[in-house]
């Protein structure tokens, strides 16, 4: 967990549209790292037009602050513990201009995994429960080419995605194995399985999908699929697991 959660203005935010009165605020509060950010933003604009969606100077807000959290490490000014503690809004337009980029960056399917510390599975995490984002949760794409080793002592929280995106086109990250969900994002434990000789401990969950629309759940070769792939062991790889895609789920819940 990170602090006491943010406030609803900006969990609203991560969920909305935003007009230009969001996007200048957002350059306000941004001005004093504002062109750091936007130079890259513009070279991946020049790249990837189809990111511009119906406006280049609205895009060019919205993906700077999406570059700026792949920035910032958890502790910094706009990374994930500002946001989760963000109890007077501040930081509400940053908010919304970080949702609105991630929606223009392309969607991600596969199998999605975060590293969670200690190695032991949480009791509440039965089949049914729910977790909840209250920040931006950043994954690595598990069963893409040169995807990284997850730590061993760690369990995998193994997730087939319906709006996780694409981050490689704004990031350091070349071999595009790392996604982000935004903020608001949910999921539901489709399977738990405890640590077993040599096999690591995995949490098997479904994202939820937003507004009304029904959640189907997968069927079970679906899920023996998402476990075949969170349960690869090995030795690690040349690209060491990132920092960011290891700790907790920022919310969680008991099954309604």
């Amino acid at each position: 967990m990170l602090g006491s959660g943010p406030s609803e203005a900006v969990l609203r935010a991560g969920r909305a549209l935003l007009g230009e009165p969001d996007r200048r605020a957002f350059r306000e509060l941004a001005s004093g790292v504002w062109e750091k950010h936007s130079g890259p933003v513009s070279q991946a604009l020049i790249r990837l037009p189809a990111l511009r969606g119906s406006g280049e100077e609205a895009a060019l807000a919205d993906l700077i602050a999406v570059h700026l959290y792949l920035s910032s490490s958890p502790d910094d000014p706009f990374g994930a513990r500002a946001l989760a503690e963000d109890g007077d809004g501040a930081l509400r337009p940053y908010a919304a201009c970080l949702a609105s980029g991630l929606r223009r960056l392309p969607a991600l399917r596969g199998t999605l995994v975060r590293a969670v510390a200690p190695s032991s599975v949480p009791d509440e995490l039965v089949p049914g429960a729910l977790l909840e984002c209250d920040v931006p949760l950043d994954v690595v794409h598990l069963d893409a080419r040169h995807a990284p080793q997850p730590p061993p002592s760690h369990v995998r929280y193994a997730i087939r995605p319906l709006t996780a995106r694409r981050t490689s086109v704004l990031s350091r990250d070349g071999n595009g194995t790392q996604a982000l969900f935004g903020t608001g994002a949910a999921f539901t434990v489709l399977a738990r399985h405890d640590a077993a000789g040599a096999l690591p401990a995995r949490i098997l969950l479904a994202e939820l999908p937003t507004g009304t629309g029904p959640f189907r759940a997968p069927s079970s070769d679906v899920v023996e699929r998402l476990d075949a792939v969170a349960r690869r062991t090995g030795p690690a790889g040349a690209t060491p697991w990132p920092d960011r895609c290891t700790g907790p789920f920022h919310r969680a819940q008991s099954s309604p």
